[in-house]
């Protein structure tokens, strides 16, 4: 039974066997399978030593192949795998001396590779020695293979070959491998139909669309670790800010779909620039995503640039019905009784009529709807609300209602003294960030500790609550600072300055545990101390910050470590 991994496609008659010349002239656009021995597997380091290249397209079909000299030794377990020896290559020619040749012979043709990145990576380092900017749309067999034959445990040429009783003229020989590749594109009109082959290819075909306003090497060029990326467009307009575990690879992506996505194809147009910062891990990524886009309102950023205001429904302890309370008129970080953050009155209404609809609550008595007294709002009508609003129900049990249906949009408070700083470590556990957090609020990173103790002597004021941060880090830190508050018996305690606390990193991706190190703010005294040109014998006042705790004071460390 055949692997049917894309629905909806035609099915007319599949014939047994595929004329080569006559499938090759009926393609829509032309191809090249290609395949290369080469020194090993690193593609900025090693060298090709063969080339073989399968052309095919209304002309029919070509073949092509050479040795080249790569210009250093060949290992001896490469040349016992492929059988190119040293001497093979001597005196072939280099790269470079057929470079602008072969680039005219894969230009414009849908290149296609098994394991495809290896391929089309080496080559494009190759040319990009010969100072050429090769670009290509790619496709994988490999992926092609897994698309439709899903059930299939392997997809290897081995594989392949087994599975469809390909005729190979050798193996882990350039021209002979290329060729298994046009064997199986032939086999897979013997077994689908072209327009499902066709779709199948549409979905795992790789775009190369790389801006032609960017140099060649801008992409190559970007580090492969977490961090932030910038797009810039003309006279330096910031177009974009993302963010990514892999920048490099997330900013590939923008431009290989950007044929289907119209932000992309946006960004791909206007783009002149690229920049990128490093971050240890991905909460950094986050966070400084989130405050760049705030602080430098790029152009096509519009999910996160809106909703400067917030809103909450807040239910005080004495009230039958919760008040809508926006974060200017309402501390969100230390307020109780705050219910869900909504960008705007009409969401936040919304939002309500949807836990009444679930929780057959009544929307005359939540302030949604207006009815006379003693009269049935929509609801009861309709069967949807139990009839407080008629006297059916009492208010009290109905309030009780209302209360447990908002518990599951409950904001969490600051569960902290101050702020906090959360210690996160890369891959390499010598790169290290402290992100400083205060009352939902990010206020910076630093990259060391010494860093954290002058930063934190000079902490910016909060300046409200942050809904990205709550939505990253609220839950998490919440529960981790009741778990830490309680202790062995059961009893809740209060957490000295001076305890580290672990907190999951925000995704799967594995990454060293998060640290919670509590800070303290700066705090300051009256001091008698008269400033220069006050009058001598004249007292004076004056705000000074004090840099050492006092002996009666011991908690007031500004950080944890200082505490030895």
């Amino acid at each position: 039974m055949r692997d049917i991994a894309i629905e909806n496609a035609n099915t007319p008659i599949i014939p047994d066997e595929m004329d080569p010349d006559a499938l090759a002239r009926s393609l829509p656009a032309p191809m090249v399978f290609v395949d290369l021995e080469t020194t090993g597997g690193n593609a900025l380091d090693d060298r090709i030593t063969e080339i073989g290249v399968v052309e095919v397209g209304p002309h029919g079909v070509e073949q092509w192949s050479t040795l080249l000299d790569p210009a250093e030794p060949i290992p001896p377990f490469i040349q016992q795998l492929t059988g190119i020896t040293n001497e093979m290559v001597h005196g072939q020619p280099l790269f470079e001396t057929l470079a602008h040749g072969l680039a005219e012979r894969l230009q414009g043709k849908l290149f296609v590779a098994h394991n495809a990145r290896f391929d089309y990576g080496f080559l494009k380092n190759e040319f990009r020695r010969a100072g050429i900017a090769f670009q290509a749309d790619v496709l994988c067999t490999v992926r092609l293979s897994r698309l439709l034959f899903p059930s299939a445990a392997r997809h290897g040429l081995d594989a392949l070959i087994a599975r469809f009783g390909l005729a190979p003229l050798g193996r882990h020989r350039a021209l002979a491998d290329a060729d298994l590749l046009w064997q199986f594109w032939q086999k897979l009109h013997t077994i689908y139909a072209p327009d499902l082959i066709g779709q199948a290819v549409q979905r795992v075909t790789k775009r190369a669309s790389q801006p032609p306003q960017l140099p060649d090497d801008a992409i190559d060029a970007l580090p492969n670790r977490p961090g932030v990326y910038l797009f810039y467009g003309e006279g330096d307009t910031l177009l974009y800010v993302g963010k990514s575990v892999d920048i490099r690879a997330r900013v590939r992506s923008h431009f290989s779909s950007d044929h289907q996505v119209a932000k992309d194809l946006r960004i791909s147009q206007e783009i002149r620039r690229v920049e990128a910062r490093r971050t240890a891990g991905e909460l950094g990524a986050l966070l400084l995503e989130s405050q760049l886009v705030k602080q430098l309102q790029p152009v096509h950023n519009r999910q996160l640039r809106r909703a400067s205001q917030r809103y909450s429904w807040q239910l005080a302890p004495d009230a039958d019905t919760p008040q809508l309370v926006s974060a200017k008129a309402v501390d969100f970080a230390s307020a109780g009784a705050l219910y869900g953050t909504f960008s705007s009155r009409t969401h936040a209404q919304s939002a309500l009529r949807a836990l009444a609809d679930e929780h057959r609550l009544c929307c005359a008595q939540l302030g949604l709807e207006s009815v006379g007294a003693g009269r049935p709002c929509f609801g009861y009508q309709v069967k949807r609300c139990d009839g407080v609003c008629v006297g059916d129900v009492p208010l009290a049990a109905h309030t009780e209602r209302v209360r447990e249906a908002l518990a599951t949009l409950q904001l969490e408070t600051w569960p902290y003294d101050g702020p906090i700083a959360i210690e996160e470590r890369g891959a390499d556990a010598a790169e290290v960030d402290y992100h400083v957090i205060d009352r939902w609020q990010y206020l910076g990173s630093v990259t060391s500790r010494e860093a954290l103790d002058t930063f934190v002597d000079t902490l910016p004021a909060v300046t409200g609550f942050d809904h990205d941060i709550y939505h990253l880090l609220g839950r998490r830190l919440a529960a981790l600072r009741q778990t830490s508050e309680t202790g062995a018996n059961g009893m809740t305690g209060r957490l000295s300055t001076a305890t580290e606390e672990a907190v999951p990193a925000p995704s799967r991706h594995k990454a060293a545990p998060l640290v919670v190190l509590p800070l303290s703010r700066p705090a300051f005294r009256l001091s008698p101390l008269e400033p220069p040109d006050a009058t001598p014998g004249r007292p004076s006042a004056a705000l000074l910050r004090r840099r050492q705790p006092r002996p009666e004071d011991p908690a007031q460390f500004r950080l944890p470590f200082d505490a030895h």
